[in-house]
């Protein structure tokens, strides 16, 4: 591949069209990583900061948005929203607090 002036730096070596893609689902899995421990840092934060107050966290998800004082599932995301429920219930309950146990 022919390289142009202003290139990102994750681009810089790649030489097939392979490649490209490859580097572009990394650096997409990447941003989806960071998101998601974000989103769970902050979960973890609320709680913490909130001890004294049982917090319902059933059915949160990033990818979930409030319309009309509901929780709803924006269609584009229902597979990835099914999919991550089921990763949830393979892991077991406690995965969300040993986040804020680790971070403590």
């Amino acid at each position: 591949m022919t390289p142009v002036e202003d290139e990102p730096e994750a681009a810089h070596g790649l030489t097939t069209h392979v490649e490209l893609i490859e580097k572009i689902w990394a650096l997409g899995q990447d941003v989806l990583d960071g998101v998601k421990f974000g989103f769970n840092n902050v979960v973890d934060q609320v709680k913490v900061l909130n001890p004294t107050v049982e917090l319902n966290t059933e059915g949160l998800s990033m990818l979930k948005r409030v319309e009309n004082g509901e929780i709803v599932i924006p269609p584009e995301y229902a597979q990835m929203v099914e999919d991550e429920e089921e990763d949830e219930q393979g892991d077991g309950e406690d995965q969300g607090e040993s986040h804020g146990e680790d971070d403590a």
